[in-house]
């Protein structure tokens, strides 16, 4: 079978290799240690500026909202001048929207900063393009689980840090948070190198740079790789029910305070950081990415399963493991699968579109976790995770891959 290769090795810019890989770990590292540090207080804060827990859903849905709209937009850009401009802006639009947060004293000065932080978090697709940019088809999936590592590292140090810096108030961590961004942003304009120098002669096509907007619901339903991105949506909306109901269960369930349920947390984002970021290189050369989606898949079907129902914190904490396990296996292997069949030109847009997928799954699977929950009770958002785990298995089972290297070749070649 021809093979595609969107970008080749030998191709690299100067500059662009393994340093280039780790500066931009480091960049995206320092942007979700500011995202770990504020989200864990956005309920607090936003009950001492009076609103309800129907405002705090409608502020944390805006965020994933705009990331949806937004992520396709920004892959298209970073296709058109590079990757650098477009997350240099995501890190300033960041900084930005912690401090609108910081100085908020209202409602909708609340959502606002959400809504503008969301926008900027599109360019996670732009990172991802990046390593493409800078990676071979061997090392693709180890170069995404980078990126899932640094997200992972970012959420264990994150709440942490943002737990220290509370003692002062709440609205100290969000300050930080937002010097902390800045300071990135000044970081990667000095040391981050271009990866991507597009061909600026090709005219853009028809609808411009709101092209794929415009276009999302078409790529997601009757993409050649729309069983990927329904792959990502499943996997993501299985794990975002948990995130969101996970310290109702503790509390209910194994009597846990914060601190137990921060640990915990922690916890699970050493072992998908450790996954991501040192046994998927170690595995996916043996085995390749759409086996860890099915053997990532079945993990979390299996992690989440029993979560609710076993009273012992021992068994809990097996569980979290297999399930961060499993996700951190599936959820980079499925953007190396997408990012493999993919044209070098189209990295970002369609990587963009992968990431509207995942921002759609952080919008319903809240939305199923808490109705379920409340409805049913501590198990329900899980037992449910797990049936949705396993139909993304058998649905990552039925991948031609094959077929896919054939159309992407062909796309290659057009």
């Amino acid at each position: 079978m021809p093979s595609i290769e969107p970008v080749k090795q030998a191709a690299e810019p100067a500059g662009t290799g393994g340093a280039a890989r780790t500066i931009l770990f480091l960049t995206v590292f320092i942007d979700l240690l500011g995202f770990g540090i504020v989200i864990p207080f956005l309920p607090m804060f936003a009950k001492n500026l009076g609103v309800g827990a129907f405002g705090v859903g409608l502020i944390m849905a805006i965020y994933s909202l705009m990331q949806l709209i937004v992520a396709p937009v920004l892959g298209r850009i970073s296709d058109r001048v590079g990757r650098k401009p477009v997350i240099m802006l995501g890190l300033l639009g960041s900084s930005a929207g912690y401090a609108i947060y910081g100085f908020a004293g209202s409602f909708v000065a609340l959502l606002a900063s959400r809504a503008l932080h969301g926008a900027c978090a599109g360019t996670i697709s732009t990172a991802q393009a990046y390593v493409a940019d800078t990676t071979d088809d061997k090392n693709r999936a180890r170069g995404m689980g980078m990126i899932g590592a640094a997200f992972g590292l970012g959420f264990v140090l994150g709440p942490a840090l943002g737990g220290l810096l509370g003692q002062w108030g709440l609205r100290t961590p969000v300050f930080f948070a937002a010097g902390l961004t800045l300071g990135n942003f000044v970081f990667a304009g000095i040391r981050l190198p271009e990866s991507h120098h597009p061909d600026k002669s090709q005219p853009l096509e028809r609808g411009g740079i709101i092209e794929p907007l415009l276009a999302l619901p078409r790529e997601l339903t009757r993409h050649r790789l729309t069983r990927l991105f329904g792959i990502a949506f499943l996997v993501t909306s299985a794990i975002a029910a948990l995130e969101t109901t996970f310290a109702l269960t503790a509390a209910a369930v194994y009597g846990y305070g914060a601190v137990g349920v921060g640990m915990t947390l922690a916890f699970a984002g050493v072992v998908q950081a450790v996954t991501q970021g040192y046994l998927l290189g170690k595995v996916v050369k043996r085995v390749g990415e759409q086996s860890l989606v099915k053997w990532g898949a079945l993990a979390l079907a299996v992690g989440l399963a029993p979560l609710g129902t076993l009273a012992s914190p021992f068994a809990m904490l097996a569980l979290m493991a297999i399930l961060s396990l499993g996700y951190g296996l599936a959820s980079p292997s499925i953007a190396s699968l997408i990012s493999r069949n993919t044209a070098g030109h189209l990295q970002g847009e369609v990587l963009g579109v992968n990431q509207s997928a995942m921002s759609l799954a952080r919008i319903c699977g809240p939305i199923m976790g808490g109705l379920l929950y409340q409805a049913i009770g501590p198990a329900a958002p899980y037992i449910s995770g797990a049936a949705i785990a396993v139909v993304a298995l058998a649905m990552a089972g039925k991948i031609d891959t094959g077929n896919l290297q054939e159309e992407g070749a062909r796309q290659c070649s057009a």
